[in-house]
């Protein structure tokens, strides 16, 4: 997923589960602190009423919480004249029932030291006086258990119209009219139904305190605090496992090219990619990189490697060109010389001219090996070789040195044909061929053998020392202990195997042919 979109996706969650809190907040929390916080009003408001009576023994200038609901009942501690007033009304009241005046007394007892009351205090109270005094149907009467003078207070202005008059049609036989009035501090709403029915018209009053938005606020103001410290700590929870989401892999990545700069081979573990956003897309990139950096590092190193051997390979040029061309050259003038100032048996010229002629040849052969290792190995032309045919033509080349020392030969070839430079191929098979016609001794047998896959050559006679043949490949070494250090034979075919792929190995072997047991060389040159 793309960061935009996880972002994006990151505000949707977090603004739901805001809007979420918040919700359930107002729908669990928020009504009971209402409820709380109207019950503290309430009470507040009773005390303030209180203490004003108290005070003034008259409504006059307080704030009711509720006018059209509250009154005040004053029992003085003596006599039998009891008060009650309200916002708009004041009444005096005589008992003149025994019961009452009873029960007013024990009223007065128990209320006489307020500070010590406890609910024990309040069985001293006969209520059944009170139920006796006030029987059904003596109030109104002549016999009534109390006098009664009401006075309204023509002067107080209790309520206000607001203004808010609405009427509303409920089906075809209901109408209700909706009226506001207010006070100083509260607003009611008052409604009246009246309604039709088949013999009498119905009329219902049904007055009510309306709600005001002065009575949430403080508990919202309240609230707020407490609301903006719990969304605060959602947040920075919530940013701080989105930060980490993005931030944790960017320090992966920042240590893993640490580690990439600090390993000396690039071997490094790839970089485990778990995002699949922009940064994954970069830790693929990353991988890509060092895994393209890795391979040219190798690369750079297999051809450091090339021209560690082609530079010893240069060095083996010069010490060849020193080394061997110096014993013929000097053989060579030490005859001419002989011979140019006829000193002794050199005057013979018939019989040293060919030596030298030999000498000459010598060094023609040396320059040969020097100029075919120098070969220019990067534009090798492979071709289709009928190795049956290149073998004869080898062979052949050496029929006047097989003929001269006797030696007898048996090949044995398989037709085939083998993709590969012809002129190293042959380079390399005319060394082998030469190393086995120069090795074996007079009246000595070679066994040749072609096959799909290799060349083995089996010279009869010849041996190599055993702490020899681990460097019979290298420079200036000969199997024969004699013409020790002459040698470039194998070193050049070695290197030309090397070139084309192929392996080259000689050993020593017992050799069991007719009944007879002899030792020999065996060279084994492998294509595959």
């Amino acid at each position: 997923m793309k960061l935009s979109k996880k972002t994006f996706l990151y505000s949707i969650g977090i603004s739901v589960l805001l809007i979420g809190l918040i919700v359930i907040y107002f729908v669990t929390m928020l009504p009971s602190l209402y409820v709380d916080y109207m019950k503290k009003e309430n009470l507040k408001s009773v005390v303030e009423v209180e203490k004003g009576y108290m005070k003034n023994h008259s409504y006059e200038g307080l704030k009711v919480q509720n006018p059209t609901g509250s009154a005040t009942l004053e029992i003085p501690m003596s006599g039998n004249v009891l008060y009650v007033a309200g916002m708009g009304f004041h009444a005096d009241i005589t008992v003149k029932d025994e019961n009452l005046v009873q029960f007013i007394g024990q009223v007065r007892e128990c209320f006489q030291d307020i500070k010590d009351m406890d609910k024990e205090d309040f069985e001293v109270i006969d209520w059944n006086l009170l139920k006796d005094g006030i029987s059904q149907g003596e109030v109104l009467n002549q016999q009534s258990p109390i006098d009664m003078k009401v006075e309204v207070n023509q002067d107080a202005e209790v309520f206000r119209k607001d203004g808010t008059g609405k009427t509303h049609v409920v089906g075809d036989d209901i109408f209700v009219f909706e009226g506001g009035v207010s006070d100083e501090s509260n607003q009611y709403t008052t409604y009246i139904a009246m309604g039709k029915s088949a013999d009498s018209l119905v009329i219902s009053f049904l007055p009510v305190m309306t709600p005001q938005m002065k009575e949430i606020k403080p508990i919202v103001l309240g609230s707020v605090p407490m609301i903006a410290a719990v969304l605060f700590l959602i947040v920075m929870i919530c940013s701080q496992y989105f930060s980490r989401k993005i931030v944790n892999p960017v320090i992966r990545l920042a240590h893993y090219a640490q580690e990439v700069r600090t390993a000396g081979n690039l071997e490094v573990t790839p970089f485990e990619i778990r995002e699949k956003d922009e940064i994954g897309e970069l830790g693929r990139s990353l991988n890509e990189l060092y895994t393209r950096i890795r391979e040219n590092y190798e690369e750079l190193e297999k051809k450091n490697e090339l021209l560690r051997k082609e530079n010893k390979r240069q060095e083996v040029f010069l010490r060849a060109s020193s080394h061997q061309l110096k014993t013929p050259v000097t053989a060579a003038l030490l005859l001419v010389d002989g011979m140019i100032q006829e000193v002794g048996k050199y005057q013979d010229t018939k019989t040293y001219l060919p030596q030298v002629k030999a000498q000459l040849q010598s060094m023609r052969r040396i320059v040969e090996d020097i100029l075919y290792l120098n070969h220019c190995t990067e534009h090798l032309q492979m071709e289709p070789v009928d190795m049956e045919l290149l073998m004869d033509d080898v062979i052949s080349s050496y029929a006047v040195q097989v003929e001269a020392k006797q030696l007898s030969s048996e090949k044995k070839t398989v037709p085939c044909k083998l993709v590969s430079d012809r002129e190293l191929l042959k380079k390399i098979l005319d060394n082998l061929v030469s190393n086995a016609v120069s090795y074996t001794p007079p009246g000595g047998r070679i066994f040749l053998e072609v096959c799909e896959d290799r060349v083995r050559i089996l010279n009869e006679g010849a041996h190599i020392e055993e702490e020899m043949l681990p460097h019979v490949y290298e420079p200036f070494v000969s199997g024969n202990t004699r013409e020790k250090g002459k040698g470039l034979g194998l070193y050049v075919s070695a290197y030309y195997c090397e070139v084309l792929g192929y392996q080259l190995h000689i050993e020593n072997v017992q050799m069991d042919v007719k009944e007879d047991t002899s030792e020999g060389v065996l060279t084994i040159l492998r294509f595959h």
